[in-house]
């Protein structure tokens, strides 16, 4: 019999087992499930691990080289923006993500919230539920038909947004440098640049992944180019927007509001900033979930991991320049 294996989970999210045994039940592995919210504990839980399945503790050539028998990370998310991949080639080790499990939830919690910045639902029901019964709402109610939406990010989850935004008499742009202009309007929106989308937009809606390049992209000098009646939506990346610039175009009036899912620290905590101004709504990185995509991300991610007990490399690679610490089956 072959030597057992450990697989190790981190991420703090993952109420059991067993889905993952299910997925792992024809290799000789350990499976173990140890949250971790720090690098010490994540390097200790997995220095002898041959695979793992984090969460967002950073992932950096110091812990990597407290893990010398680790074949693979796998983090089950979109962002990987937590692991040092980089380092990680550097190790030998193969760093996968699932960027396809909540495409839908995603582009449906954007939905949700530019909706609400339309209508006021969330103000108005808290109002009603404080004993107020207003036919008339004293919100600035406008009509939704004939709006500009403007999405920052045309991939799986930008699509999907103009998709079901298409049945709502939108005008669609988007921009986004890495999708060409014949694809773009092939999804019924108008390609255009970054300036002109924030200059039109009525809305705007981010659907990016946290990089060097996107990081803080949304700062007081972005916002300074958006209408003052306009809305921004963030269920990408808190890092992507600068919350103190966001917190001051808001209470200015340089922009009218926003509805944010993730934000740059999470938890906030209670006095963060952006809780100071009712027209800022705040939901906790919930736009990912349902119960089938949470099932999904589980899955596909423990598949990542069989791959790699087999011989293979990850389906979703993230580096792929990296040696394996292994042999590639048919490579």
């Amino acid at each position: 019999m072959s030597e057992k294996r450990r697989v190790v989970v981190t991420a703090n999210i993952f109420p059991g087992l067993e889905v993952e045994r299910d997925v792992l039940g024809q290799y000789n592995v350990e499976l173990e499930k140890i949250p971790c919210r720090s690098q010490d504990e994540l390097a200790a839980a997995g220095r002898d691990a041959t695979a793992l399945i984090v969460g967002n503790v950073r992932i950096d050539a110091g812990v990597l080289a407290q893990l010398p028998g680790c074949l693979a990370i796998v983090k089950p998310s979109v962002g990987v923006d937590n692991i040092d991949l980089e380092a990680a080639t550097e190790a030998g080790v193969c760093v996968a993500n699932v960027p396809d499990y909540g495409t839908d939830e995603v582009a449906t919690h954007a939905m949700a919230l530019l909706l609400n910045a339309i209508r006021y639902v969330d103000a108005e029901a808290a109002k009603v539920r404080a004993g107020s019964w207003q036919p008339k709402p004293p919100f600035p109610i406008q009509r939704s038909a004939g709006r500009t939406l403007g999405i920052i990010g045309f991939g799986r989850i930008g699509q999907s947004v103009a998709r079901k935004a298409s049945g709502f008499d939108w005008r669609l742009l988007a921009w986004d440098p890495y999708v060409s202009g014949d694809e773009i309007r092939s999804r019924n929106a108008e390609p255009v640049d970054f300036e002109t989308l924030l200059a039109q937009s009525d809305m705007v809606t981010l659907h990016l992944p946290l990089t060097e390049e996107t990081q803080g992209m949304i700062d007081a000098s972005a916002l300074a180019k958006m209408k003052t009646s306009a809305f921004l939506v963030n269920t990408a990346r808190g890092g992507i927007v600068d919350s103190a610039a966001l917190v001051e175009a808001v209470e200015s009036g340089q922009i009218a509001g926003a509805a944010l899912d993730v934000v740059d620290v999470e938890p906030p905590p209670p006095d963060h900033p952006l809780y100071c101004t009712e027209r800022i709504l705040v939901t906790a990185h919930v736009a990912w979930y349902s119960e089938q995509a949470f099932r999904d991300v589980r899955v596909k991610a423990v598949e990542e991991v069989a791959r790699v007990l087999g011989g293979q490399l990850p389906l979703n690679l993230l580096n792929p320049g990296v040696r394996p610490r292994f042999d590639v089956r048919g490579g």
